[in-house]
This record gives C-alpha cells, structure tokens and sequence, in this order.
C-alpha cells in the first residue's frame, strides 16, 4: 500500500480563512467601483448635441481659457478685416474659417476637416449651418482657385456668416 499523504487540519483552516478573506475584500473593492462611478458620472462629457460645453451656477456658460484665447483670436480676425485691403480681407477669412474648425475640434466634434465637423453636426440645431457652409465654400474658393478676388459685399457677408455661426455656437459673445 502507498504511503497515504495527510494534510494536518490547520492548512484547510488557513485556506478557507484566506479565502473568506478574499472573498470579502472582492466585494468591497466592487462596491467601491460601483461607488466611485456613480459620483464620477456627473463629471463625464456629453458630447452628443451639446456644443456649448459647462454650465455653470444658474445655468450660465463658464468660460475657459480656451474659451478667452478663441475671443481674443476673433478680435484679431476682426482688427485684420477692419483694415481694408484685399490682403487682410483674404487672410481675414482664412483665419475665421480656421478659427470655425479649431472651435469644433475643441468641442470634440469628429472629422478629419472641417467639412468633416460641419457635416457630423446637427444640421437642425444650427441656425447657421448654411451660412458657415457658404462661408467655408468662399474660403475654399479663395484658397483654391488662383486670382480670386472676394468682392467687398461678399467679404462682409462671409465674415457675419462666420460671426452668426460662432455666436451661436457660443464660442464669442
């Protein structure tokens, strides 16, 4: 007969003690998990639709840094066009149809171009969808085709169309 190996009792005990120990730490460690993502979800972005990022105590946007740079940027835009020239007029543009797509990555809007941006945001939602999307097309105009010049009128209506977009996209006031 082969010697029969005995396991003294006090390694059963030790193990089913561990293993009620482990037992109860999972469940703690579980419900702090459960805890801890129930008081976090307040925090995580809705990006589906809300374009105009925190609201703050009684509704109001809080502004952010970001926010402060892409106002200052517009003033700039503006201080350019208010100069008059055909090249600050071109350059004007450019810098708002840029300044439109910066605003749009930062709102996490998806899309390798701004088109792209354009085309993934709700066209219902937006007032001013068509008159960014006339804007973007002059830019791509002046961009692209070589000697294009944007008549006065135009240009003005180009950067309101710009400025109506951005306003209502609460990216300037």
């Amino acid at each position: 007969m082969p010697p029969s190996f005995v396991v003294p009792g006090y390694v059963f005990a030790i193990y089913y003690a561990a293993r009620v120990v482990f037992i109860i730490i999972d469940i703690l460690l579980a419900v702090g998990f459960v805890y801890a993502l129930v008081k976090a979800w307040h925090y995580h972005p809705n990006y589906k639709g809300d374009y105009h990022g925190a609201k703050g105590e009684h509704g109001k946007r809080v502004p952010t840094i970001r926010d402060i740079v892409l106002r200052e940027r517009w003033q700039s835009i503006e201080k350019k066009f208010a100069l008059d020239t055909p090249e600050s007029t071109r350059l004007a543009i450019i810098e708002a149809d840029a300044l439109v797509d910066t605003a749009l990555k930062g709102m996490q809007i998806p899309g390798e171009h701004l088109a792209d941006r354009l085309s993934n945001l709700d066209q219902n939602d937006i007032k001013s969808m068509n008159r960014v999307w006339r804007a973007h097309r002059l830019r791509n105009d002046l961009v692209h085709t070589p000697g294009f010049a944007v008549p006065p009128a135009d240009a003005q209506r180009t950067m309101d169309d710009y400025e109506a977009f951005l306003k209502e996209m609460e990216v300037i006031d």
